[in-house]
């Protein structure tokens, strides 16, 4: 990081903040007030905004799962090229690695899967359940790299695994009418 960008709000940095910049020699850029076109990001976030909303309402997400939709949501968003970067992904440029994209033909987002949840926690244990989730996004800091998130049905928790099948149920097939064609 180089720069530290803000919209010139009302905000006072503290002096341990403007230390910190020092030290690390990171410049603190701000655009004029009430100009928020100057600050790329403010585009950037009206993007990250609507498309978990539309997401949500395509695919009739559980309300109260709007943060794992905004995560998937800027995970694809990562993933995908962008004129202004040469076309290539935000994560390409970050890291200096070409990402994997194989991880995106896998599952769609809130799609019914089953999995296996081990019964006994023992290292090496063979007795497991089937339990009933949705897939609800990649587990970029578990695992190899395609490693998923997936939200349980009966605790409600987010469980990452590796190994998980689509269901085969009416939930999974694609919505689409005339509308969205």
């Amino acid at each position: 990081m180089d720069t530290l960008t803000s919209d010139h709000g009302n905000y006072e940095m503290s002096a341990r903040v403007k230390d910190v910049l020092g030290a690390l020699m990171i410049r603190h850029w701000k655009s004029e007030p009430h100009c928020q076109h100057q600050n790329f990001a403010e585009h950037r976030w009206g993007h990250v905004k609507v498309n978990p909303e539309w997401l949500m309402a395509f695919l009739d997400v559980d309300p109260d799962c709007w943060l794992l939709t905004l995560n998937h949501t800027c995970s694809l968003m990562n993933l995908t090229t962008e004129k202004i970067l040469g076309w290539r992904t935000p994560r390409e440029v970050a890291t200096g690695e070409t990402p994997d994209i194989c991880i995106l033909l896998h599952f769609v987002f809130w799609d019914v899967a089953h999995c296996a949840r081990h019964a006994n926690k023992q290292p090496g244990s063979q007795k497991c359940q089937e339990i009933r989730g949705r897939f609800v996004g990649f587990a970029w800091d578990v695992g190899h790299k395609l490693t998923f998130l997936v939200l349980t049905d009966d605790s409600r928790k987010v469980i990452k695994l590796s190994v998980l099948c689509l269901a085969n149920c009416p939930e999974n097939e694609m919505r689409l009418d005339e509308n969205n064609l």
